[in-house]
């Protein structure tokens, strides 16, 4: 879309007595993109946005939402403590303000289930971080609880139509929600979603279910409740407490056993089957982890729709299987002469061992797939995500293979660090292989070895 046109009048004024105190609502100004209107009114990094229109401005939502519809007078602090006023009007140019970054507002619950209050130390510092932010969730896809939510950021939520946003909400029963939050003070959960449903606001929604807590009739009610709010809430997973080996002074929890996999999966797709007939849209969704544990087959394709809780571990099985089909469907190069291993999590081990026979018959690449233990967090954990370093090195040391295959989702970001701070480069300087990094997708994992393969 072609930026709007504007016309700019502005003005500088002289420092005044006050003109240096302390503001404590404003957005630091992080950079200026050349050539925008900012640029050309001399705005620069260290600057702070004051105020819009004479209403203070917190964040980056705040400057978003408060420029979007020109005329905006803008009230800016230089770093050096003079005032500044420019008049936004529209025009060929964007506003090119680039905002400091949300200063992310930390959560105070104390979840029996905190995945957080269950990591060993000496992980990289981010790991500890509890974000508790609507703003990430809105931006981010972060879920979170809401439970201190002020009326003032309900209020901006419903004004800025921060929509979708992903909550966290375990069960409807109040009661029960604060005991699971650790939070006797945590909002009405029925309450504050009504309002954003009512507003407009399009709601994803979760249940971390542990046994014997929320599940049975309390599942039951959960997943009533949330229909009924339909299509204001879109979504809801549910999936598996995570449980580590460091569970010392938290609350007992049971895992979640084959038996209650299957009971679940049950449960779910019979209510998914009713939704489905009623509005052609399943609603509720196990997460792919119950569907492996229980045996279960994995739902077809067009039952996750636009896999809107994908990033929540629901239909990324469903996922590679497609991509997988498209595969066997295409004529590959021949790849004979490549060896390489790609390291796994146990959960879906035997996924990726059948698709790497595929791969080897039909490409004539050796690649071999070996389940990784994860020791840092114990046998109970199983997904490939939460595999550290050093127990991937240590399940390939000794190979002979050429290559080191390593699946994206075992990284911060692509090429960058595992939970335990090593790094693929300091994986290939132990093992003396070739570190390639890919998407764990059969479609992108073959562009990857086809692309960095070795003769």
């Amino acid at each position: 879309m072609k930026p709007r046109p504007f016309t700019q009048v502005s003005g500088t004024s002289s420092p005044d007595s006050d003109s240096c105190r302390r503001f404590d609502v404003a957005v630091r100004v992080h950079g200026v993109v050349k050539g925008s209107f900012a640029w050309k009114e001399g705005i620069e990094e260290g600057d702070s946005v004051l105020e819009v229109n004479g209403i203070p401005v917190e964040d980056l939502l705040d400057l978003n939402y408060l420029t979007a519809s020109p005329p905006s007078e803008i009230r800016i602090i230089k770093k050096d403590g003079k005032r500044k006023r420019v008049l936004y009007t529209g025009g060929g140019d964007p506003l090119g303000i680039i905002p400091e970054p949300v200063k992310v507002k930390r959560c105070k619950n104390r979840c029996i289930f905190c995945f957080v209050h269950q990591l060993p130390r000496g992980l990289r510092q981010s790991l500890y971080v509890k974000d508790e932010d609507y703003r990430l969730s809105f931006l981010s896809g972060n879920f979170v609880t809401l439970s201190d939510l002020t009326d003032e950021e309900l209020g901006k939520i419903v004004r800025y139509r921060l929509s979708p946003l992903y909550v966290s909400v375990h069960t409807v029963d109040n009661d029960l929600r604060r005991k699971m939050l650790g939070n006797p003070a945590a909002r009405d959960i029925r309450e504050l979603l009504a309002v954003l449903t009512e507003a407009g606001i399009q709601v994803h929604t979760q249940v971390v279910l542990c046994p014997g807590i929320n599940d049975g009739d309390k599942l039951d009610e959960t997943v009533s409740y949330l229909w009924s709010l339909y299509p204001g809430v879109s979504s809801l997973a549910v999936v598996p407490v995570g449980l580590t080996a460091h569970r010392q002074k938290l609350p007992p929890l049971k895992p979640v056993t084959k038996q209650i996999a299957e009971e679940v999966v049950t449960f779910v797709e019979e209510r998914a089957r009713k939704f489905r007939k009623e509005t052609g849209w399943d609603f509720v969704f196990a997460s792919d982890e119950f569907y492996i544990l229980s045996g279960k087959k994995i739902p077809s394709r067009k039952r996750y729709g636009d896999y809107p809780q994908i990033e929540n571990g629901v239909g990324l099985l469903r996922q590679f299987l497609e991509s997988w089909r498209k595969l066997e469907r295409r004529k590959l190069e021949r790849l004979d002469g490549i060896s390489a291993v790609v390291p796994t999590g146990r959960l879906v081990y035997p996924y990726i061992r059948e698709f790497l026979l595929f791969y080897g018959q039909k490409t004539g690449a050796r690649i071999s797939a070996v389940p990784v233990r994860n020791t840092l967090f114990g046998d109970s954990v199983t997904v490939t995500g939460l595999l550290p370093g050093r127990d991937v090195l240590k399940s390939v040391m000794g190979r002979r293979e050429e290559h080191l295959l390593i699946p994206s989702v075992m990284l911060r970001e692509v090429g960058d660090r595992f939970l335990d701070d090593l790094t693929p480069q300091d994986l290939e300087r132990e093992t003396g292989k070739k570190v390639v990094v890919f998407e764990p997708d059969p479609e992108k994992f073959h562009r990857a070895v086809s692309q960095h393969r070795v003769l």
